[in-house]
Parts: C-alpha cells; structure tokens; sequence
C-alpha cells in the first residue's frame, strides 16, 4: 500500500527544519522559504508556456533560457536548503558566490536582445512573459522576506545576492519573450479617467 501523502504531524501550527529542529509555520524562515517553493511553481508555469511558443527558428538565447529556467528549479530548492539551516559559518551555503555573476551575464546577454526599456512599461504580453512576469514580483517578494529573516538569523550573504540578482534576470526574460515574439509592451502615462 503506498504511503499517505498528508502525515498529521503539522496539524498543531508546527514543522520541523532540516536539522530537525522544530519551528513554527508562521515563522519568518518558513515564510521565506514557503515563498521560493511558489516562485519555483511559477517557473515551472513559465517553462510549460515557453515550451509552447517557441520561435521559429529558435533563437540561442531562448534555448539557453530554457535550460536556465529547468537549472533553476533545481537550484532552488538548494537555495531553500540554505534558508532551512541554521549557519554559523559561511563556507556551509550551497549557494556559491559565483552564482550571482553567471545571472548578471544571463540579463546582459538578454538585455542585448531586447527593446530599450521605458519607464512604467505594463507587464503584459504573451503568456510565457506575463508568467515570467508574476515570477519576477514573487521572486522579489521572497527576497524581502529573506532579507527580514536576515534581520533576525544569518542568511548567508550569496543568498541575499543571488536573489537580487534573480529577479533582474527573471524581468529581463519577460521583456526578451515578448520582444522575439514580436509582442510590443505598453508604457503607460497619466492613467485614463473612467
């Protein structure tokens, strides 16, 4: 008989850590790391959309893109690892400094392969960019409550980096979907009065 999927043992508003310390569910570092398992759903949302509307032919980036984004999803889950440890010492992050200048390099090469970018631009446009889109505010949502779970236990510092760095790399994927689907993004003025 297979096992259960749900075990009770969360029913009292606790859970336990990687260490099997036991925390409660409304906790700072649960809530930072509840937030990047929603980012991560969002990616895969975005992975599915990008897969159904790929250019013809399909341009590097966009391959490399996909693979990225595949990359991620695992990648993310070592980044929740790190934020369900305790640390005292730096060196123990699975997350490597050097993380953060491949995503840098990443927006570059993106930003390179897309439209100047205007002020106020509406996130809008094709599926797999609007999902790219939401994955960007989540992405800088989780990055606010790291950054609050820093305020009160050590986050290691390329964590903190690369999620910052993160949400620059998921924004400028959107804007580059929409700009080799030939999706043209509105910038916004004075809003209109209804």
């Amino acid at each position: 008989m297979p096992s259960r999927i749900y075990t009770r043992n969360g029913d009292g508003g606790i859970t336990r850590l990687s260490t099997g310390q036991k925390i409660e569910k409304h906790s700072q570092r649960v809530n930072a790391y509840g937030t990047l398992y929603e980012l991560n759903a969002f990616i895969g949302q975005a992975r599915a959309y990008l897969s159904e509307s790929r250019p013809s032919p399909v341009p590097d980036e966009w391959t490399h893109l996909e693979a990225f984004l595949h990359d991620l999803q695992h990648r993310l889950f070592m980044v929740g690892r790190d934020l369900s440890t305790t640390f005292d010492d730096e060196g123990q992050a699975s997350t490597p400094p050097a993380l953060t200048k491949q995503l840098e390099q990443l927006a570059d090469t993106l930003r390179n392969h897309t439209p100047p970018w205007k002020p106020f631009t509406i996130p809008e446009g094709s599926l797999a960019a609007t999902s790219l889109y939401i994955a960007t505010t989540v992405c800088r949502r989780a990055e606010r409550e790291i950054w609050a779970l820093n305020k009160l236990e050590k986050v290691p510092h390329a964590v903190l980096t690369f999620m910052n760095r993160l949400s620059d790399v998921l924004f400028a994927a959107a804007r580059y979907v929409n700009a080799q689907l030939g999706i043209h993004e509105e910038a916004t003025g004075m809003p209109q009065t209804y």
